[in-house]
């Protein structure tokens, strides 16, 4: 019964392929007085939204996969030295979207 509860393989597959995404696109260090940073940020979005449609397609998350979800991609970006603030508010803006491109996909009965 509670085996899937705790499944998060999906989850952390994803939040890996994020944080691998953020990581080459803006690495930590990145100059934001660069030119091309908006056109960078536009193509990782992009890609991103794809992807969370894809994700969410698929699974549906219970409140532990979604928190597993947050903690997965703030470990992962602490541990490229990304700042405190940009980590929180990154994480949370990703479980945020995948809980809206699932609320999207719901058919009312």
């Amino acid at each position: 019964m509670f085996g899937r509860f705790f499944d998060t393989t999906a989850v952390d597959e994803f939040a890996d392929w994020v944080v691998e995404e953020l990581k080459r696109t803006l690495p930590a260090s990145f100059d934001p007085n660069l030119q091309n940073v908006a056109q960078k940020v536009d193509r990782l979005d992009k890609r991103i939204a794809e992807r969370t449609v894809t994700f969410a397609k698929g699974f549906k998350l219970n409140l532990y996969q979604k928190a597993r979800l947050a903690s997965r991609v703030q470990e992962g970006m602490n541990a490229h030295g990304y700042p405190k603030s940009f980590v929180e508010t990154f994480s949370l803006t990703i479980v945020k979207r995948v809980m809206a491109v699932s609320r999207k996909q719901r058919v009312p009965a």
